[in-house]
């Protein structure tokens, strides 16, 4: 069989401390043609530096030293990547990979007809890479109903094929950047995929993922995180409105290929604020939320105030 061909997207921020260990690991992917696709959202470390002695082995993508944010900039090298490959991956700046882990994702993707995208489970370790446990113990739900409201995929496992690139890089289908600073790159390409075509999870794990100051999951699994986290939803109006906008999003972009029952779904999401006939279709619908973790009430409650 011929050697597959993938292109790693990485975007870094004031990763100087981590980043050389997952560079490496990278390169030591078996069975595979990597070409690593990075771009800097405008690190104010060394980032850039060691990011330079790496330039004769990683595309670099132009930042026009705009900071965009995860989400934006992580969709910015996903763009520059084109449909020029067999498969595609994200990569975060301070995780390590295990030799396989691209191999893996291979073997699962290559059985899947059309596009598909394939997620992974995680081994948790500290910044000293001592292991802590894993992220999941048993399958997790891949629907888009799991996605839009309480999703669980994380963007540094997912690796998708050429055909879901496709669908991602079309410019007529592209997120708007408004919903990338809320819903980052890792829902949105999970929810493209599950409404598109096939999502398939692993429960192995082939990642370590580094849990540390600076990290995402690490701080929200705090309890001074769960608080920061929860007032900045509570202050902060676009993050209240975050499901039905990207609701919003997919049905507008994608409507034209989504099932029918799934759109209309995605459209009352999407609208219910417009009228008040929606609204209480909505407070009526007894499925959309019911994988959300949020009480039957919480969710009424945030229909009503339009927080959804």
């Amino acid at each position: 069989m011929a050697v597959k061909k993938v292109a790693i997207l990485v975007s870094t921020y004031n990763g100087e401390r981590y980043l050389l260990e997952q560079l490496e690991s990278l390169f030591h992917q078996e069975q595979v043609e990597i070409s690593i696709f990075l771009r800097d959202d405008c690190s104010s470390d060394t980032t850039v530096c060691i990011l330079e002695r790496y330039r004769e082995y990683v595309f670099l993508v132009e930042n026009n030293n705009i900071n965009l944010g995860v989400g934006n900039s992580f969709m910015e090298v996903l763009y520059e990547a084109e449909d020029k490959f067999d498969y595609y991956a994200f990569c975060d700046q301070d995780d390590i990979w295990q030799p396989e882990k691209l191999k893996k994702a291979i073997e699962m993707l290559s059985n899947i007809d059309g596009p598909a995208l394939y997620c992974s489970n995680q081994t948790l370790v500290n910044q000293d890479l001592e292991f802590i446990g894993v992220r999941t113990k048993k399958p997790i739900d891949v629907s888009y109903k799991q996605i839009l409201t309480n999703n669980k995929l994380t963007g540094c496992t997912m690796v998708w094929n050429n055909e879901l690139q496709k669908f991602l890089i079309e410019p007529r289908r592209r997120p708007a950047p408004e919903l990338l600073k809320i819903r980052i790159h890792d829902v949105w390409v999970g929810m493209v995929a599950s409404v598109v075509g096939n999502i398939v999870y692993d429960t192995n794990s082939y990642i370590l993922y580094r849990q540390h100051e600076n990290n995402v999951v690490g701080v929200r699994n705090s309890k001074i995180g769960t608080l920061v986290s929860w007032y900045k939803k509570i202050t902060d109006k676009s993050k209240r409105t975050g499901r039905s906008f990207l609701a919003k999003e997919i049905s507008g972009k994608f409507g034209d290929i989504v099932d029918s029952e799934i759109l209309l779904e995605l459209e009352l999401l999407g609208s219910y604020r417009d009228n008040f006939k929606n609204k209480i279709r909505l407070l009526n619908n007894k499925s959309l939320f019911s994988l959300s973790k949020e009480s039957k009430l919480a969710i009424k409650l945030k229909i009503l105030f339009n927080l959804i």
